[in-house]
């Protein structure tokens, strides 16, 4: 039985991939360092106390592990201040050292990083392939994927998952929008016409056992093969939900609120899953529909 050690595994994605795992008959350790969520693991979980971001009695679990997940990091949906964008780039960076630091040479680390690598690219089509961008984030994801592909060097096989907008009902964006639409009072951010590189949590589970049944290593974008600008995507949830969208949220409405990062909600990138699809990855939900109609 594989041994799958996961860091940040009770956030919203953490807790769908426990459960695909735990199903498919892997031994799953999550580590924690709350009391209360860990009280919401599955009882066929292990669980190891510790902190990513500093060294600690944890590390030693790694080296018996034989697929890594690490999901660590500050969550960047709050306002930018100096300290809290120092605080979303060495969560990040601290412990991807530490989990890479540990491993054993036959081990497979499945690091996260999001599109946000590449920056505001317009109505470019981003691949893997694609150059990163140069703002904050863009320079946060460069950092992290470096810190993980560092583990290359011991032997360690890597898979770098590049994360667009995960939409599940658990957690992320949707649970936050939800109300505001159903009270009819949803609308495009701006213009609307960025496009919104989005993925339903269950084909990003799927992408995920996919990718570590196949034995695969390299660099993924996580989102569906048919991305939406923001427009197509605020009208699609008015229908699902049968409620007006006629309200837009004006940018600098949005900079008094979020500061800079009203820059990052309103940036444009247009990710294709190139490299899962290539490998014959088959999406479930490939519309925003589709997802939405699922999701709600």
């Amino acid at each position: 039985m594989k041994k799958v050690f996961i860091a940040g595994g009770t956030g919203f994605i953490g807790n769908s991939i426990i459960p695909a795992l735990l199903k498919e008959g892997y031994e799953v350790q999550v580590l924690v360092r709350n009391k209360e969520k860990a009280k919401k693991l599955s009882s066929s979980c292990k669980v190891i106390w510790g902190n990513p971001a500093k060294s600690g009695e944890w590390q030693k679990y790694l080296k018996e592990t034989d697929i890594a997940i690490n999901l660590a990091g500050q969550n960047i949906f709050a306002r930018w201040t100096k300290a809290y964008k120092k605080l979303i780039l060495e969560s990040r960076i601290k412990s991807t050292e530490n989990i890479v630091s540990s491993l054993k040479k036959s081990a497979l680390l499945i690091n996260a990083s999001a599109v946000g690598y590449y920056g505001d690219k317009g109505n470019t089509l981003v691949t893997e392939d694609s150059p990163p961008g140069n703002d904050f984030l863009a320079k946060t994801c460069i950092e992290w994927e470096k810190r993980a592909l560092k583990a290359k060097e011991k032997g360690v096989k890597i898979i770098i998952a590049r994360l667009g907008v995960v939409l599940g009902t658990t957690g992320g964006m949707l649970p936050k929008i939800l109300p505001i639409f159903k009270l009819g009072l949803g609308g495009t951010l701006g213009k609307g016409n960025q496009w919104v590189p989005w993925i339903h949590i269950k084909d990003l589970v799927s992408a995920i056992l996919f990718l570590i049944k196949k034995e695969k290593e390299g660099i993924y974008n996580f989102v569906s093969p048919n991305p939406v600008t923001n427009k197509e995507f605020t009208k699609t949830l008015g229908k699902v939900l049968k409620k007006p969208t006629l309200l837009p949220v004006p940018v600098f409405m949005m900079k008094l609120i979020f500061g800079e990062l009203a820059n990052i909600i309103t940036c444009s990138i247009k990710a294709y899953p190139k490299n899962l699809l290539e490998l014959g990855f088959k999406f479930k939900f490939e519309t925003i529909e589709d997802a939405l109609k699922d999701l709600i």
